[in-house]
């Protein structure tokens, strides 16, 4: 199986391999319906594991071994019945979990699907409970399953032995699961169906004993303080660290990313702001920035980690024809301190006739970013009257985690001089003094005339010349 190399730019030039492949095929282009689920696991020792959805209820599962090849050239089916497909995990033993639900004569029953060992692709369906349904499965220190799932309007935490009560959500599915690998913690993260205020409630034992219930939308230092997809989240041993996309309102054409950590003060920390314009097209159940999720690079120390988040971005530049709706493209952040502070974004696909959706970043990171996402050949939901069907590519990300960081020099390229700048713009809260003979490009590359002063709020790169010398820089504006 190849890899095909696709190079991004980063403000010193230097350019970096990321490695595209191709691990199955879909056709449907709704994957999952707000926040992002984990649909890809790192094991370390043995490999990766992905999972998504096709036609209408079979799920597929395909396994790369480390250091080989993915093991199935177009992934497998794993169910023989319909089924819904929840998240994926693995055991201590390497050994693949799928949650899994469906209706037998109107009867909820949820399921998870066993893997005999790590990557065989030989799967036992175990029933679980009754009565619920949306579930997903996390793994926590010592194996043991633990499952969250909605009945009645209600968030449940629950395992092959018992069931409790986690909070109110409403009926359609924003809640997130994460368990600690480290240490026997397990959190919970929905949002509200009426409200838009994002939860979190943790247990510190693996469900026995529950910390009392936080509401983060009271503490957001911001206007925008409601989560219309929910939360991702993952811990570092203890601690929690989560990523949501906030708007104001109902305006999902301004979007805010923040992290949160409640053994920070503060306890959020502001990523990265994005708008477009209000005639552009983004589809239903969408906004434009979404479904964010965030891994870990673990090092000595909890103020040593690096974090990384992974989202879709929607590019007003890049309509599709056909349907009318904008087409996304992945992009990402890095925090090197554990997330008090946060790199530029940079975009980890190329914009092109391709709509990038639903991605997930694999919660470990070892030096390597791994993410899922689907291109889906023509932008907007089949499933929700958008566009036509489609047989979609289920694509494969590794991005060197160098990307971030590549090419970061002490000094400055070289000097400007005195007293010739242009008035500052405004790229992550710094001033970025431009040079009078800059250029000015768009995210897609394209030469952007008129007053740089002008251009509306969005992501820009300059093109700054002296002699034979040139300094590229990404920008932000955010006003």
């Amino acid at each position: 199986m190849r890899f095909f190399p696709l190079l991004i730019a980063v403000a010193s030039f230097i350019r970096a391999e990321i490695f595209v492949d191709t691990i199955g095929w879909t056709t449907r282009d709704r994957q999952f319906h707000f926040p992002a689920l984990r649909y890809l696991v790192n094991d370390t020792l043995r490999g990766i594991h992905a999972v998504y959805k096709d036609g209408y209820g079979e799920i597929r599962y395909n396994f790369k071994p480390r250091g080989e090849d993915w093991r199935f050239p177009e992934a497998i089916v794993i169910n023989p019945y319909q089924r819904n497909l929840g998240c994926l995990d693995i055991n201590n033993n390497g050994r693949t979990l799928i949650a899994t639900d469906y209706r037998n004569r109107g009867d909820k029953t949820i399921t998870y699907f066993l893997d005999s060992a790590p990557g065989a692709a030989v799967f036992q369906e175990i029933a679980v409970t009754e009565g619920l349904q949306y579930p997903l499965v996390g793994i926590g220190r010592y194996g043991y399953l633990k499952f969250a799932a909605i009945g009645n309007d209600t968030l449940y935490y629950f395992s092959p032995f018992t069931r409790y009560r986690v909070g109110v959500i409403g009926s359609f599915p924003t809640h997130n699961l994460i368990a600690s690998k480290i240490s026997s913690r397990l959190g919970f993260i929905w949002s509200e169906k009426n409200s838009g205020k994002l939860f979190l409630r943790e247990t510190p034992d693996g469900g026995g004993t529950w910390y009392p219930l936080r509401n983060l939308s009271e503490n957001i230092p911001t206007r925008f303080n409601r989560s219309l997809f929910g939360a991702s989240a993952v811990y570092d041993s203890i601690r929690i660290h989560l990523v949501a996309d906030l708007i104001e309102s109902t305006n999902r054409g301004i979007v805010q990313l923040w992290h949160y950590c409640p053994y920070d003060t503060p306890a959020w920390h502001f990523i990265y702001e994005y708008a477009i314009t209000d005639t552009t097209v983004l589809g239903i159940y969408t906004a434009a920035i979404d479904r964010p999720s965030i891994g870990i690079e673990r090092r000595t120390g909890t103020s040593g980690n690096r974090l990384y988040v992974v989202w879709e971005q929607f590019n007003p530049e890049n309509i599709d024809p056909r349907t009318g709706i904008a087409r996304t493209d992945i992009w990402a952040s890095c925090s090197p301190d554990n997330g008090r502070t946060w790199t530029q974004p940079i975009r980890l696909t190329t914009p092109d006739s391709i709509s990038k959706r639903f991605p997930y970043l694999a919660e470990v990171v070892n030096d390597t970013l791994h993410i899922i996402y689907f291109a889906d050949l023509v932008a907007g939901s089949w499933e929700l009257g958008e566009g036509p069907i489609t047989r979609n590519p289920v694509i494969y990300l590794r991005v060197p985690a160098s990307v971030f960081t590549a090419g970061v020099k002490e000094k400055p390229l070289f000097n400007i001089p005195p007293g010739d700048f242009l008035p500052t713009l405004f790229t992550g809260g710094k001033e970025l003094p431009l040079y009078r003979s800059c250029r000015v490009f768009n995210s897609s590359g394209r030469l952007v005339p008129g007053d740089p002063l002008l251009l509306p709020s969005g992501v820009y790169f300059i093109v700054m010349q002296t002699g034979n010398s040139y300094l590229i820089q990404p920008l932000i504006k955010i006003r």
